[in-house]
């Protein structure tokens, strides 16, 4: 069996996820992990089993029995450590936000072709097997043109780091990311969009609304929050008929799709998995020689964050002091 050597940046609970659900895929093995704090990075690799701890990305790097590598750092340090591993000759699993803004994913695209690796943002909804159901079921036409999509998702966050703007804090990147590749994926980018944002304590986006307009007349709404209790549901409504997700929409185990003549359809999956579909995915899309993963596609990307910046532009969104400080 073919097994992707893994090399893990980062050591928080993200990490610490893929670590234990990469563990448990039979064609994965993980060889190394760095981070800011060595000490944190050796207990890291002890917990996990990982065989390396470095103290520095440059060295994960030059380790050559290293295939590919999953960037789970501050957001804005993503974008530098793909960059630098692609460069290295690693294929890269990276988590959202993969970049700060669509230029930055270009470049990105543009170094993982040159090098003729594979580059993967991590949009974990985009995989789960309820999401590809239900896309399924829209182009199938179950529920006719889309005329509207909204969601909602969030809750009150006390992580400090979550809310610090030189990290690219706020509910917009943290959370926001989800609704809009949601909006996105489902509708494309939004010819027209309005959005307002609630401040919190810390200066960043506490809570973000934003309404769309897209091709074909329809219409996007989301509210993402970091500072408030949400529903955490997401609805997409058609011609013909409707698709509700409960909540949690991010993490769905089922939908119910109702048509305006009266058909009921509830469809569901009994596993618990979080972040094992996008990393099967990677695994397999990798093995198959595949350089563009067919779920999580470059154009997703790219119209995931040409999206985002025309709502920070709405918003008159502006980090001053962004810590792109790497290890």
């Amino acid at each position: 069996m073919t097994k992707i050597n893994f090399g893990i940046i980062g050591t928080g609970r993200i990490a610490g996820q893929f670590a234990t659900e990469a563990s448990a895929n039979p064609r994965i093995k993980l060889l190394g992990v760095c981070a800011r704090n060595y000490e944190k990075t050796r207990s890291f690799a002890r917990d996990h089993s990982i065989e390396n701890a470095y103290s520095s990305v440059d060295e994960l790097l030059n380790n050559k029995e290293i295939d590919a590598v999953y960037v789970a750092s501050f957001h804005p340090t993503h974008f530098p450590y793909t960059i630098k591993a692609l460069a290295a000759g690693k294929h890269v699993l990276c988590e959202k936000p993969a970049v700060l803004n669509r230029e930055q994913m270009e470049r990105v695209v543009e170094s993982a072709g040159k090098n003729n690796l594979l580059f993967m943002e991590a949009m974990t909804v985009g995989f789960n097997p309820v999401y590809q159901q239900l896309k399924k079921d829209i182009t199938d036409g179950v529920i006719g043109d889309i005329l509207h999509l909204e969601s909602s998702y969030g809750r009150v966050s006390s992580k400090i780091h979550k809310h610090n703007p030189t990290q690219a804090g706020g509910a917009l990147y943290d959370i926001g990311i989800y609704n809009i590749f949601l909006m996105t994926d489902i509708l494309g980018v939004p010819m027209e969009i309005s959005a307002v944002s609630r401040a919190n304590k810390w200066g960043v986006e506490g809570s973000v609304t934003c309404m769309g307009k897209h091709k074909n007349n329809a219409t996007s709404s989301f509210y993402a929050t970091m500072d408030s209790i949400s529903g955490e549901s997401a609805k997409i409504i058609g011609s013909k008929g409707v698709i509700k997700i409960p909540a949690s929409w991010t993490v769905a185990k089922e939908y119910i799709l109702e048509t305006s003549e009266g058909e009921r359809k509830n469809y569901q999956v009994d596993t618990d998995v979080w972040l094992g579909y996008e990393i099967e995915s990677f695994i397999s899309t990798l093995i198959g020689g595949k350089k563009e993963n067919p779920i999580m596609t470059y154009e997703s990307s790219l119209n995931l964050h040409t999206a985002m910046d025309s709502i920070k532009a709405e918003l008159g969104f502006v980090y001053d002091d962004i810590d792109t400080t790497t290890y």
